[in-house]
């Protein structure tokens, strides 16, 4: 799939956790994106606000069916050009993007059931994954694993509650490490829940989120008789 540039409007701006913010952008001209769930789009910040023109990377966190609106994760709180720069864009103003980008995807395999592990704001391309798979009524079970570190950073959990109760093949475990003494969840690193899960030799794994735990998780899952690991580290696509 090549890349092209599009103009899109931010129709909304959502504060998801104290950092996380939710960009939902109408494409203008072109007026449709195809993209594969698990790839990025590149903002482009202009030289009026940096010094040079550049490109920052932000995975997609909507389905392959929404093709005329997407929507991006962006951490507020990070001091990058793309952070600050989509912190100052009001609901209405005009971005250029370009794109699609990245080859971390859904494989057209599905002979075992599907296992995704995300850390932070890594759940973006794999949210996405997951939603495109229940929109296609994907019949192999689905788990999320996802880590974070504290109650007040949690966001989409309605909307896996909801999907959890929906579709029965679809199931999730929410983990933190500075969990408060009232969270009644799993508590703890992923790694240490993945250490606890029986059986993970049946599952193809996708895995998004720090450079460390991507390397950990991709260890500890070859050590559990996983074949096939894709990964994504995501801040560096951030």
């Amino acid at each position: 799939m090549t890349w092209q540039t599009y103009k899109a409007k931010i129709e909304s701006i959502r504060m998801l956790a104290p950092n996380i913010s939710e960009l939902v952008l109408t494409l203008v001209d072109p007026p449709v994106l195809r993209f594969q769930s698990g790839q990025a789009m590149a903002v482009t910040i202009p030289a009026s606000f940096s010094e040079i023109p550049t490109r920052r990377y932000y995975s997609l966190v909507s389905p392959q069916s929404s093709a005329r609106q997407i929507c991006l994760l962006f951490d507020q709180g990070e001091q990058g050009v793309g952070s600050q720069f989509l912190r100052c864009q009001p609901v209405g103003a005009e971005l250029i993007l370009e794109g699609p980008f990245g080859t971390f995807g859904l494989q057209e395999n599905f002979e075992r059931d599907l296992l995704f592990v995300a850390t932070g704001t890594g759940i973006a391309p794999i949210r996405s994954m997951i939603a495109t798979l229940l929109e296609n009524a994907m019949p192999r079970c689905i788990t999320l694993l996802w880590g974070l570190r504290r109650e007040c950073d949690v966001y989409y959990l309605d909307e896996f509650e909801a999907w959890a109760s929906h579709y029965p093949q679809f199931s999730f475990v929410l983990t933190l490490t500075q969990a408060e003494a009232q969270w009644t969840g799993s508590r703890g690193r992923v790694t240490q829940v993945l250490e606890e899960m029986p059986h993970l030799e049946q599952f193809t794994a996708y895995v998004c989120g720090g450079r460390k735990m991507v390397k950990d998780v991709t260890a500890l899952l070859y050590e559990r008789g996983v074949v096939q690991v894709y990964r994504e580290r995501h801040h560096d696509v951030l």
